[in-house]
């Protein structure tokens, strides 16, 4: 008791900072602790294939999943529009030129061990009958109608929802000349009747 009646302010400073000096220096190394943790985890994030490499590398994984699964449905469900688009990207001067059908049901059985059950969705789609095209038309249409309709998620290019199903070529100088009886020339010229083209998508039959 007779050391608090001596107490004055000098030795109350002396003796708190024997208490605060201990708890000040363990919370100054806590902080360069957690300092140096913060910038190890800057320095992890930034480093080339850092975790800001990979987020942005799985954010664009992410963002393909969701235009594919967009093109999926516009390729499935709205058949119409999606035709139309690759038809004029292709060259189609306008949507007179040509018609686009129906989807109509054809079931069918997998040819697989498994038999399993499923339904072809078969869309015809109908030219003018004095439209001419050429063959590289032809094949830019095949590859827009095929191509850019995959499944979800499938980058790959190898996986399209529609397939071509028949497709039926009569060149116009040789039909002309069918007409008029005459004998075809050696060489036919690149004018080409398109008598039938339809593309297919096959679904599983749910629950068989």
């Amino acid at each position: 008791m007779k050391f608090l009646r001596d107490m004055d302010l000098y030795k109350a400073i002396v003796l708190l900072s024997f208490v605060v000096l201990p708890l000040g220096a363990w919370w100054s190394q806590h902080l360069d602790e957690q300092i140096a943790a913060c910038n190890k985890a800057i320095h992890e994030a930034t480093r080339p294939g850092g975790l800001l490499e990979r987020i942005g590398g799985l954010q664009r994984k992410v963002e393909v999943v969701v235009q594919n699964s967009r093109i999926t449905t516009d390729a499935t469900k709205q058949h119409g529009p999606y035709f139309e688009g690759q038809l004029i990207a292709s060259g189609a001067s306008s949507t007179s030129d040509f018609s686009i059908g129906v989807q109509k049901v054809e079931p069918v059985v997998s040819s697989t061990a498994s038999r399993q059950k499923a339904d072809d969705y078969v869309v015809d789609v109908t030219w003018g009958r004095d439209y001419h095209v050429k063959l590289d038309f032809v094949y830019a249409v095949l590859f827009n109608c095929e191509s850019s309709a995959r499944a979800a998620g499938d980058n790959s290019g190898r996986t399209s929802i529609w397939k071509l199903r028949e497709l039926q070529l009569v060149n116009a100088t040789d039909e002309r000349l069918i007409q008029t009886s005459k004998t075809p020339p050696p060489e036919l010229a690149d004018q080409w009747s398109i008598k039938q083209m339809k593309f297919a998508r096959r679904e599983p039959r749910k629950g068989t």
